[in-house]
């Protein structure tokens, strides 16, 4: 329950025969609160805003429907069409969770973006210092800016150095390089010249041709290296018939 000196701060303007919405605002240092309608306890920091909610920290802002807050201790959690940017990263979600300055939680529908590559799940949770997101349920997918994606059970994203841990049940789609691949487990490493490591019944399949071993490393100039168990199928090209020469030749 908020006291006796909860503060309702509200600004509105008017028109002849119409009105503007009102809207509030609480500048807390750099923990800024702006509303429809806003709540705020200066005595314990402790606050909640609704309608048109956009909270701005630091180097981060945040807009959602609903918001509780706390200009305290850096806390809150917004509801409903949530976005998020924090410097280059921008996250759009159901429910966000400020836990402390540093640790983060996105729920429901996640999407976190980063340099073009596009992290989903049903949860992640970010944490800002090391850039580091890390997916909670049953799935997740990671798109990279050619429209290969990386789906597993769980993905550990270390956005800054741009390698993703993919676990329980690794499947790669790459219409651009004609390039599907299966593993128990993968190492994506996203840079321009990176590579992804397949571990554990690895499978790669690119135009037909296939190899399979217990350790696959695929790289961006589709190289194969393959480590135990390796079984390669390779389907040659068809070669053009003398007869197809022989009218190629007369055309």
């Amino acid at each position: 329950m908020i006291d006796k000196k909860k503060v309702l701060l509200m600004l509105a303007t008017a028109a002849i025969s119409c009105s503007v919405a009102a809207t509030a605002f609480a500048a807390l240092g750099k923990f800024n609160v702006k509303a429809d309608e806003l709540e705020y306890d200066m005595q314990t920091g402790q606050g909640k805003g609704k309608g048109h909610v956009v909270i701005v920290q630091d180097d981060g802002k945040a807009t959602a429907n609903y918001a509780t807050f706390n200009s305290k201790t850096k806390t809150g959690t917004l509801i409903g069409n949530v976005m998020v940017y924090k410097e280059d990263v921008q996250i759009t979600c159901g429910e966000f969770t400020m836990n402390n300055e540093d640790h983060m939680s996105a729920l429901g529908g996640v999407i976190v973006i980063k340099e073009g590559k596009k992290l989903e799940a049903d949860k992640v949770d970010y944490y800002k210092s090391t850039e580091f997101a890390e997916t909670m349920g049953n799935w997740a997918r990671l798109t990279d800016t050619d429209g290969s994606t990386l789906n597993a059970g769980k993905i550990d994203y270390d956005m800054k150095n741009g390698i993703a841990n993919a676990y329980n049940g690794v499947n790669i789609d790459s219409p651009a390089r004609k390039l599907t691949a299966t593993a128990d487990k993968a190492i994506y490493e996203t840079k321009a010249n990176g590579y992804v490591e397949l571990i554990g019944n690895a499978h790669a399949t690119q135009d037909g041709n296939s190899v399979t071993g217990d350790k696959l490393r695929l790289t961006n100039s589709n190289v194969a290296v393959a480590d135990g168990n390796v079984k390669i199928i390779y389907v040659p090209e068809e070669q053009p018939t003398k007869a197809t020469e022989e009218k190629q030749d007369l055309a």
